[in-house]
């Protein structure tokens, strides 16, 4: 299942945004300043591997490949992001990096995510 975040956006960096004058990237980068949309979106992130085995953690990210179409006001971006792996019983620890896309659209100062599919393997597979 795809994970969903909703944004509050400042008025005047959608503003820039739509006007051409903040890139796509810059907005991005200013939107997730904020303390808390930093740690949902790396909740978020988390969530992808949670049934991974051990406690993934996930405490920073950065974004890439932004786009925005301005004639409908939707776009899309990769994050970038280390997972941190603890394995209480067997005092393991492990890393590994990965990568999740985000598809967007804005509407009414709101920023509305929604991640990539997780890939499931069916029963029958096996």
């Amino acid at each position: 299942m795809a994970e969903k975040l909703e944004f509050n956006c400042n008025e005047a960096d959608l503003h820039g945004l739509t006007n051409g004058s903040i890139p796509i990237a810059d907005f991005l980068n200013n939107l997730f300043t904020d303390t808390e949309k930093y740690t949902q979106m790396c909740s978020a992130l988390q969530a992808y591997h949670r049934n991974d085995g051990g406690s993934p953690e996930v405490h920073a990210f950065e974004v890439a490949k932004p786009f925005f179409d301005n004639s409908n006001s939707t776009g899309r971006f990769r994050c970038r992001f280390q997972i941190d792996y603890f394995f209480t019983c067997s005092d393991l620890r492990n890393v590994g990096a990965d990568t999740i896309d985000w598809d967007f659209r804005i509407e009414n100062n709101t920023l509305y995510l929604t991640g990539e599919e997780v890939l499931e393997r069916d029963s029958e597979e096996f």
